[in-house]
C-alpha cells in the first residue's frame, strides 16, 4: 500500500494511489478539479493514461469497460462518457478487473485490470447531467451538439444529439459550398439495473456527408511501369446513412442464469473519387452499398452441484445482406460492376464447467459453427455469376485455470476440424479440410509483494480466407489499384507469443517492458502485378499500366513480426506535480509478396522514442510531448537483386500546451504542434500555433471561448507521407490558414451524490 501525500495548502489528499493485487484507486484533489473540468481532461494529463483510437489505455493496457459507482455503461464508449462527466463531483477513479455476468455466475473471476470506475463521494448519484454547445467559424459553418444523462436509483439514460452543416474539416480549403447539407447524429441509450440483473437498450441514427480534396504523387518502391506516376488532384465525396438498435437482458439467480442479446442495423453508403486535372490520368469512380442485418445470442447456465459444477449452453446467430455497385471510367474504358451478397451463421456450444475453491477452474466443451455466404456479381453486360462459400468448424476441447496468490495459469486446448467448400458458375470448385490440435495459454507470475507482474501468452490459431478474398468475380476498381479474388487460397496458421512485465515503484511510479512476436504459415499475402497490355479479366477491361491486386499464400514458413516496448513513468520529478513519461520501442516485420510473379520480401524496422512531461499547479498547467521515429523499409526481390528499393524515414514532432487561469477577463491556452519528415529524397514540415481565450460565467454553467487556429498563418498545406502497399504516396491538402472558431457551451447538472 502506498501512503497518502498531504496537500498542505488545501489539506486534501493529493494524488493518493492505493495499490493491491487487483486494483488501483486514484483520488482526485481540489487543484485538479479546478484545473480540469472533465474526467477526460484529468486522465489526459496523467502520464499513466493514453487515448488512442477512441480507447483508454492504462499503463499500456486497454480499459474495455467504464462504470459509474460500479454500474456498467454497456453502450457508451469510455472516451465519450469521460468527456461528459464533470470532475467537480468526482472523488476518485477505480481501476479494477471487470467480470461479465456469465463468468461471474460460475466463479471465473477476471484478475487483470480492464475497467475504470468513476466514483462519487458516497458511491451514489441521482439527477440530470448534460450540456449544449454551438460552434461557428464565421464562414457560415456551424456545429450544434447536446447530450444528457439521467441518473435515478439503478436507472441510467443517455440522449446524444449532433447537428452541423460542415462536411469537411474546419480548416480545409475545398473551394466548394455545401451549406444546404445538414449532418445529424442521434442516439438514445438506457440501462436499468434490477434485483437479479439488468436491461440495456440502445438506438441510433446518423446521416453524414463528407468532402475532401488533395493533391498526391505516387511512386512505387519496385515497379516503375505503372500509371498515376504524375501529380493528381483528387476530390473525394461520400454520403452515409445508418440506423441501429441493440438490446441486452440478463438475469442471475442462485442456481440459474440466462442472457439474451438482439441487434439490427441498416447502412447506406455512397462515395466518389475524381481527378480534376486535365491530363491523361483523368478518372471518375462511384461506389455505393446498402447493408442490413441482424444478430443475436442466448446463454443459459445451471448450477448442478453446489458452487463447483455447472452446465452452460450458448447459441449465437446472425445474417447480413448487401447490395453493391462500383463504376469506374477514364478516357479509355468504362467498367460497371454490381453485386448482391448474403451471409448467415449459427454457432452452438455446450460446456460442463467446474470450479474448486476458485483455485482450479475449467470446462470441457463442444462447439459447432456453421456459416454460408452467397455472392452474385454482374460485370458490365455479361451474365451474373453466383459464388458460394460454406464453412463448418467443430471444436472439442478443454479450458483450465490454476490460480494462486503468486501466479495465474490459463490454457485452452482443443481439437478443430473444418470443412470449407467454394464453388462458382465459372467451374471453380474446391474443398478444403483441416484438422489439428490448437491451443492458447497464458501465465501471470507475481512477485515482490505483488509489485512485479510478468505475463506470458502463447497460442496457435487458424485464419480462414473470406469470400471476397477467394471470389474471382469480386472485382474492386479504384484510382490506386484494382483487386480481384483468388479461389485457390489456403488456410493460414498463426503462432503468437507475448510477454509483458510491470513493476510498481514507490509513489505510483512504474516501469513496463513488453515483447511480442508471431510466426505465420501459408500467410495470406498480396499478389501485385502491373499489366503490360490492355487485358480483360472476368469481363472487366483493364488498360496497360493498371496495378492489379490479388491474393496468394506465402511460401515462407515463418514471416515473423516482432515488437519490443519499454515505458517508464516518474511522478513528482524534482518538484511536486511534475510528472514524466518516456518510452522506447523497437519493431521488425517481414511480409512476403508476389510482384509480377516474382517473390519479394517487404522488411520494415522501426525505432521510436517519446518523452512526455506534465506540470500543474493552481491556475497553471503545461505539457510538452516529443516523439522521434526512424523507419527503415526495404523491398527486396528474391530472384533479381537489382529489383530492390529502400526507404528511410525520420519523423520528429513536438507538441506544447500551456494553460493560464490568472487573468480576470479570460483564461489563456497556447499550443504548438511541429513535425518534420525526411524520407529518401522527400522532406517537409508542418507547424501550427493555436490560441484559445475562454471564460466561464454563472458559476461555471456557461462557457464562451474563441479559438484562433494557425495564429501566425504558417500552415497553408497539410503534408502527409505514407508507404502503403509498395506505393509511396506524398499527399498535400490545402488549408485556409488562420481562422476563428467561436464556442458557446452551457452545462447543466442537478446531481445529488
Amino acid at each position: 500500500m502506498i501512503s497518502s501525500v498531504q496537500d498542505s495548502l488545501k489539506e486534501n489528499i493529493l494524488d493518493t494511489v492505493n495499490i493491491t493485487r487487483n486494483y488501483r484507486t486514484i483520488t482526485i484533489d481540489d487543484i485538479k478539479r479546478k484545473n480540469f473540468s472533465t474526467a477526460y481532461d484529468l486522465l489526459k494529463n496523467d502520464p499513466n493514461f493514453k487515448f488512442e483510437d477512441d480507447g483508454v489505455y492504462y499503463q499500456g493496457k486497454l480499459l474495455t469497460t467504464i462504470k459509474v459507482n460500479g454500474q456498467v455503461f454497456n453502450f457508451t464508449s469510455p472516451v465519450e462518457l469521460l468527456k461528459m462527466f464533470p470532475s467537480s463531483i468526482l472523488s476518485s477513479f477505480n481501476l479494477d478487473p471487470y467480470t461479465d455476468p456469465l463468468n461471474k455466475f460460475w466463479g471465473n473471476e477476471n484478475l487483470v485490470i480492464n475497467s475504470i470506475d468513476l466514483r462519487t463521494p458516497n458511491g451514489k448519484i441521482s439527477g440530470v447531467l448534460g450540456n449544449m454547445a454551438m460552434k461557428y467559424n464565421f464562414r457560415k459553418k456551424y456545429d450544434f451538439l447536446g447530450n444528457t444523462i439521467y441518473f435515478k436509483n439503478n436507472t441510467t439514460t443517455l440522449f446524444d444529439l449532433n447537428l452541423n452543416n460542415n462536411s469537411w474539416d474546419w480548416g480545409a480549403d475545398v473551394g466548394e459550398n455545401l451549406n444546404k447539407v445538414v449532418n445529424s447524429k442521434i442516439s438514445v441509450q438506457n440501462t436499468t439495473k434490477f434485483k437479479n440483473g439488468d436491461l440495456s437498450i440502445k438506438a441510433g441514427y446518423a446521416h453524414n456527408n463528407m468532402l475532401s480534396k488533395d493533391y498526391y504523387i505516387d511512386s512505387l518502391a519496385v515497379l516503375q511501369a505503372s500509371i498515376n506516376g504524375g501529380g493528381i488532384e483528387r476530390v473525394q465525396k461520400s454520403f452515409n446513412r445508418s440506423f441501429n438498435v441493440n438490446s441486452t437482458l440478463n438475469q442471475v439467480f442462485d442456481k440459474f442464469y440466462f442472457d439474451v442479446t438482439l441487434s439490427a442495423q441498416k447502412d447506406r453508403f455512397k462515395s466518389s473519387n475524381s481527378n480534376l486535372n486535365d491530363t491523361a490520368n483523368d478518372f471518375l469512380s462511384n461506389d455505393s452499398s446498402e447493408i442490413e442485418g441482424y444478430n443475436g445470442g442466448i446463454n443459459v447456465g445451471y448450477k448442478l452441484y453446489k458452487n463447483q459444477l455447472f452446465l452452460v449452453t450458448s447459441t449465437s446467430f446472425g445474417q447480413n445482406k448487401s447490395v453493391n455497385e462500383n463504376n469506374y471510367q477514364n478516357d479509355s474504358i468504362f467498367n460497371s460492376l454490381s453485386g448482391r451478397s448474403k451471409s448467415d451463421y449459427i454457432q452452438s456450444k455446450i460446456s460442463l464447467k467446474f470450479n474448486f475453491s476458485k483455485v482450479f477452474l475449467g470446462d470441457v466443451y463442444y462447439n459447432l459453427n456453421r456459416s454460408n455466404a452467397v455472392s452474385t456479381n454482374q460485370i458490365n453486360s455479361a451474365e451474373s455469376v453466383e459464388v458460394k462459400l460454406k464453412n463448418q468448424i467443430q471444436n472439442i476441447g478443454t479450458t483450465f485455470r490454476w490460480s494462486k496468490s503468486k501466479f495465474d495459469f490459463n490454457t485452452n486446448i482443443y481439437y478443430e476440424r473444418s470443412n470449407n467448400k467454394f464453388e462458382n458458375d465459372l467451374e471453380h470448385k474446391s474443398t478444403m479440410r483441416n484438422k489439428g490440435l490448437l491451443y492458447n495459454s497464458s501465465l501471470i507470475v507475481r512477485g515482490l509483494k505483488s509489485r512485479l507482474n510478468n505475463t506470458f501468452t502463447f497460442g496457435k490459431v487458424i485464419i480462414y480466407p473470406t469470400l471476397s478474398q477467394k471470389n474471382p468475380t469480386n472485382v474492386t476498381l479504384s484510382d490506386n489499384y484494382s483487386s480481384i479474388g483468388n479461389p485457390d487460397l489456403k488456410n493460414q496458421s498463426v503462432f503468437n507469443f507475448n510477454w509483458s512485465s510491470n513493476y510498481q515503484l514507490k509513489n505510483a511510479d512504474n516501469l513496463n517492458l513488453g515483447f511480442s512476436t508471431s510466426l505465420n504459415r501459408n500467410k495470406i499475402i498480396e499478389n501485385l502485378s502491373v499489366l503490360k497490355n490492355d487485358t480483360t479479366i472476368s469481363g472487366v477491361d483493364f488498360i496497360k499500366g493498371i496495378r492489379l491486386l490479388s491474393y496468394a499464400n506465402s511460401k515462407n514458413t515463418n514471416s515473423p513480426n516482432s515488437n519490443l516496448v519499454l515505458t517508464y513513468v516518474k511522478n513528482n520529478l524534482f518538484i511536486p506535480n511534475l510528472n514524466l513519461q518516456n518510452g522506447l520501442s523497437y519493431s521488425i516485420s517481414a511480409t512476403d509478396r508476389y510482384i509480377n510473379d516474382k517473390s519479394f520480401s517487404d522488411k520494415s524496422t522501426t525505432y521510436s522514442a517519446n518523452i512526455n512531461t506534465f506540470y500543474y499547479r493552481e491556475g497553471f498547467s503545461a505539457n510538452i510531448l516529443y516523439n522521434l521515429s526512424l523507419n527503415h523499409n526495404s523491398f527486396i526481390s528474391a530472384e533479381e537483386n537489382q529489383l530492390s528499393s529502400t526507404f528511410r524515414t525520420l519523423s520528429q514532432s513536438i507538441s506544447t500546451t500551456a494553460k493560464l487561469n490568472y487573468f480576470a477577463l479570460f483564461n489563456l491556452e497556447i499550443s504548438n504542434n511541429y513535425n518534420v519528415i525526411n524520407s529518401s529524397g522527400i522532406s517537409f514540415e508542418n507547424n501550427r500555433t493555436d490560441v484559445t481565450l475562454s471564460q466561464k460565467y454563472f458559476k461555471g454553467k456557461l462557457e464562451a471561448s474563441l479559438n484562433i487556429f494557425d495564429l501566425f498563418n504558417q500552415m497553408r498545406q497539410n503534408k502527409i507521407l505514407k508507404n502503403d502497399f509498395l506505393i509511396r504516396r506524398e499527399s498535400r491538402s490545402n488549408l485556409i490558414g488562420r481562422y476563428f472558431l467561436l464556442n458557446i457551451t452551457y452545462k447543466f447538472q442537478n446531481l445529488k451524490s
